[in-house]
């Protein structure tokens, strides 16, 4: 996660921007079926479909797919919501029909069940910081927040998916907001952490650093391997010491950051801190999104 915004490649919608109050039940009620008309148009107007559905008709299984969210660049007064088209060339490449989701002005719950009843699977993507508030951290000077909306959205978001048992993969961002939805807490800034030989953890360099995986552990199977060459653009980790509930640590850097966890009572959640959707010309990294989608299509 770097410290400050960083976009290329997006596609983008632009909604007016605007301060939003107290909202009364018909303006919710509204904001629901806006949401449901175009999660909609992911899904091809079906309702939400059973994994043997999902089998028998022969359709793609919905991934929802989080996405960018703040102030337009061309225009600092529109809100922009933005999405690097690599994660869905990604899932439309793993056999997935990705379909980002709309952040809605408040995380009502009653919403984020609807956006997740359309999806087969959730793919949490990278982004900017998450308030330290969260895990009760003062915020550090070199933390950079993603937009107040997005935060709010992405951690119940995160929470309600996983409390549904979707398949999620998380990446970056996603992988941070994995652990602090499950009570972890969060390193702030890697330069300022004390550690025997550091590497560098932010780097446009794609081999940034190896990372080490358990042997038998379920990214092992899906990698097909115990050490894989990464990519690296995050000035933040999970505080090793405060992981998340739930959540097995399986893949370590050798200055001891974690970069990988996965569930640990067998169900998919495969969170990782590397961005493998710039890296789906190498098939360890290309079988994530396919071990996502499959997890998916097999509800």
């Amino acid at each position: 996660m770097p410290p400050s915004t960083r976009t290329r490649g997006h596609t983008q919608t632009t909604p007016r921007s605007g301060r939003v109050g107290g909202r009364s039940a018909a303006a919710l009620a509204l904001t629901v079926a806006m949401i449901s008309l175009l999660v909609a148009g992911c899904t091809q107007g079906r309702p939400a479909a059973s994994a043997t559905q999902v089998r028998e008709k022969n359709m793609r299984p919905v991934i929802g797919i989080t996405c960018s969210f703040g102030p337009s660049q061309s225009d600092p007064n529109r809100l922009q919501l933005s999405l690097n088209a690599t994660y869905m060339d990604a899932i439309f490449a793993a056999g997935g029909l990705p379909c980002p989701l709309p952040l809605p002005p408040e995380a009502d719950p009653a919403v984020l069940d609807q956006l997740l009843q359309r999806c087969d699977g959730v793919l949490f993507t990278g982004g900017s910081d998450i308030v330290p508030e969260h895990y009760g951290a003062p915020a550090d000077p070199e933390t950079h927040v993603m937009n107040p909306r997005r935060d709010a959205f992405e951690l119940e978001l995160f929470r309600r998916a996983d409390e549904k048992r979707l398949p999620i993969l998380t990446i970056c961002l996603g992988f941070q907001v994995a652990h602090v939805g499950r009570g972890g807490q969060l390193v702030q800034h890697l330069p300022d952490f004390k550690r025997p030989e550091p590497l560098t953890h932010y780097t446009k360099d794609p081999n940034a650093h190896p990372v080490r995986i358990t042997p038998g552990s379920r990214l092992a199977q899906i990698v097909g391997a115990t050490e894989i060459e990464t990519n690296s653009r995050h000035h933040q980790a999970v505080d090793v010491a405060h992981q998340g509930r739930g959540l097995q640590p399986v893949g370590f850097t050798s200055d001891g950051i974690l970069e990988a966890s996965e569930d640990m009572d067998g169900r998919f959640l495969l969170a990782v801190q590397w961005h493998p959707e710039d890296l789906t010309d190498r098939p360890e990294h290309r079988r994530l999104f396919e071990a996502l989608v499959e997890a998916a299509r097999r509800r």
